[in-house]
């Protein structure tokens, strides 16, 4: 039997349309009578996400499992997700989705160390093959738990860098990746369960203060 603990760092809500997906991905487990999967379901609300994903990994730990799986609580993840990701067999494998804003770029890092999206761009991606990337969003992502018997704390960090006078800080999930590949683990991308991905974002509606259809129905504001 597998074990794996899904690891949910949080604020104190989470979205509804997370939190079905994650009881659909749970049924899943709990019916696959062939190849079962024992679920520890670990939550740490935390204002700062390195310290949530620390925390996990800490707890996660003390259960002696064999997978840790990180989903985010703004993603909306397949209920196979889980299965189809054991089924990889590698070290360190997830999914990747588009930013919540404007201009909704892909998440992650080429091998050729530029943003993902940029580093694919004008290239046929998917099919059933892993793609290699030097770095990954921690949304859904899946890694076995002797990864980290192999790198040093902190296991998740956020330096800051300057460019052009401004500064710029590393996400964890891809400080993480960093670490992991230095210590000759791969981090490899699923493109069938990226495409599968949700990212939960936030969006505004208002009152259009301009004709509509007729002269009648314009709306003016008031002063």
């Amino acid at each position: 039997m597998t074990k794996v603990a899904i690891c949910i760092p949080s604020g104190d809500m989470v979205h509804a349309d997370f939190a079905m997906a994650l009881a659909a991905l749970t049924n899943v487990c709990a019916a696959d009578k062939e190849n079962p999967i024992e679920i520890a379901l670990l939550n740490v609300k935390a204002s700062l996400v390195v310290y949530g994903r620390s925390d996990l990994v800490h707890e996660a730990q003390k259960l002696g499992v064999d997978y840790l799986f990180f989903i985010d609580s703004d993603i909306v993840v397949h209920p196979y997700a889980l299965r189809h990701l054991l089924d990889r067999n590698v070290d360190i494998v997830g999914g990747t989705y588009i930013a919540r804003k404007p201009p909704h770029r892909l998440l992650g890092n080429g091998m050729d160390g530029r943003p993902l999206g940029e580093s694919v761009a004008g290239s046929t991606v998917g099919g059933k093959d892993l793609f290699e990337v030097q770095g990954l969003p921690a949304g859904c992502l899946l890694i076995k738990m002797s990864v980290f018997d192999k790198l040093e704390k902190p296991y998740f960090a956020t330096p800051a860098h300057v460019h052009e006078d401004r500064a710029w800080y590393e996400g964890e999930d891809y400080y993480l990746c960093n670490a992991a590949r230095a210590a000759g683990f791969k981090v490899w991308l699923d493109w069938p369960l990226s495409f599968a991905l949700k990212h939960l974002g936030q969006a505004e509606f208002s009152i259009p203060a301009q004709r509509i259809e007729q002269p009648e129905s314009k709306i003016v504001l008031a002063d």
